[in-house]
């Protein structure tokens, strides 16, 4: 990119003077990137009486687009990018604690256990995506290329493989010299190794991080018997893959590759690849890292995404309600639900919000019909923190225990306790006529 990026966190607005074909084309890329993931809005979107302030939404990651580049951080990282400073050391430390999440949640699988405490660490969005991709390729790579036999078909002057009767006695009828075979060969130039290349060789057009640029261009190496394509057949043909025992240690390097060419923008129908998207959804993360956490912290397996019942039972069954997590502890029924949100601390400040209370609320209400015979469970309603973790613990106006839990978010120093911050820390009650 030709400028520096534009930096800001999710759901911050920004003025730009940026010329009105430049807005355009960020925004062509941020829809197509919406369109292609089924979302009901654009990661970003310009507001305004001119159209110049931009705003983004609750994905964090990279949109490049005529000629500019924007990187959205988490929000929970604001303070930091409002520091001039904002370079090196910072921006490395908020791709290490993104990393962390990433590990810790399996969010996508886009982070093995072990992976994120390396030295190197990316200092930017693009070459988070290039460094997470490098390293699992290169480590596949070297175990042995995505090899299987593919069928081919030509006229040959001599019999390989079998004869293709149909073929040879329609079109090669009375012609001795041709022969129409069809054969299959062990090959390493396949649709899923075809897919890796293509992503390589854009990632590497992108990449600053050295550690990142020199696997990537090892992994090129290796892919040397496999022939370039554009990425529109890169990504066809990866629909025609079939996926088995014998190749489904690929499974993560091929959804990583799929996410590299659907970054791509609408100039790749017309052979350009000036537009680049990747983000992450930060809710989607938080979520598998609290269920994680749970896990850890309780000892108990988490059941994600519940279907409790429904609001409405007539005349038909509507308004389904799904809870992020349900567990047992101890015979007891517990309903968990995250909130990628920041607790106000103001002792004015309305938190926890009232319509998340309600909610979660009627989650419990729901899952003791479900449950009749528990006893001890309670709510938790989990959101992040960047300070010590700690829980509140209130009781709800119909009898309910609800814990109010403040998830950590930044990985611990080495040698820190894992359950000093589990105290409870004070007791509230929510009645009926009080608005949270």
């Amino acid at each position: 990119m030709k400028t520096p990026p534009l930096r800001l966190c999710e759901h911050q607005a920004v003025r730009v003077d940026w010329p009105a074909e430049v807005r355009e084309a960020v925004l062509s890329a941020a829809v197509s990137w919406q369109e292609g993931h089924g979302l009901s809005q654009p990661p970003l979107s310009f507001e305004g009486p001119d159209g110049r302030t931009l705003r983004a939404r609750e994905h964090v990651g990279v949109v490049e687009a005529g000629g500019v580049c924007v990187e959205v951080y988490p929000k929970l990282d604001a303070g930091l990018l409002e520091n001039p400073g904002f370079i090196g050391s910072c921006r490395a430390s908020v791709m290490g604690s993104l990393l962390w999440l990433l590990e810790e949640s399996g969010h996508e699988g886009l982070v093995d256990a072990g992976e994120a405490g390396v030295e190197e660490c990316p200092d930017s969005m693009s070459d988070l995506l290039a460094w997470l991709f490098a390293r699992r390729l290169k480590q596949q790579l070297s175990a042995g290329m995505p090899q299987e036999y593919v069928g081919w078909r030509d006229d040959l002057p001599l019999v390989r493989g079998r004869v293709d009767f149909a073929r040879q006695a329609t079109v090669h009828f009375g012609r001795p010299d041709k022969i129409a075979c069809a054969w299959d060969e062990f090959t390493p130039d396949t649709a899923l190794a075809r897919l890796l290349r293509c992503a390589v060789e854009l990632l590497l057009q992108r990449v600053r991080l050295p550690g990142a640029a020199a696997d990537l261009r090892d992994a090129l190496f290796m892919l040397d018997e496999v022939d370039g394509v554009h990425p529109l057949e890169a990504l066809g043909a990866a629909r025609g893959i079939r996926w088995s025992r014998l190749n489904s240690r690929w499974r993560s390097c091929h959804d990583l590759a799929l996410a590299v060419l659907r970054g791509l923008g609408r100039e790749m129908h017309s052979g350009g690849t000036e537009s680049f998207v990747f983000l992450l959804d930060m809710n989607a993360l938080f979520e598998g890292f609290c269920a994680r956490w749970i896990e850890r912290r309780m000892g108990v397996v988490v059941r994600e995404q519940v279907r409790l019942g429904t609001l409405l039972v007539r005349p038909a069954a509507r308004l389904g309600q799904d809870a992020d997590f349900v567990w047992m502890k101890d015979g007891g029924l517990w309903v968990g639900d995250a909130k990628y949100k920041l607790a106000a601390t103001a002792p004015d400040a309305s938190w926890p919000k009232i319509e998340d209370v309600r909610q979660l609320i009627c989650y419990g209400q729901m899952a003791r019909r479900m449950h009749p015979g528990s006893e001890g469970g309670g709510l938790m309603l989990l959101h992040p923190t960047t300070g010590v973790e700690s829980a509140e613990e209130c009781r709800t106006f119909d009898g309910q225990r609800l814990l109010l839990q403040r998830v950590r978010v930044v990985k611990e120093a080495p040698g820190a306790s894992l359950d000093g911050g589990s105290k409870v820390v004070s007791k509230r009650q929510f009645s009926g006529s009080r608005t949270a």
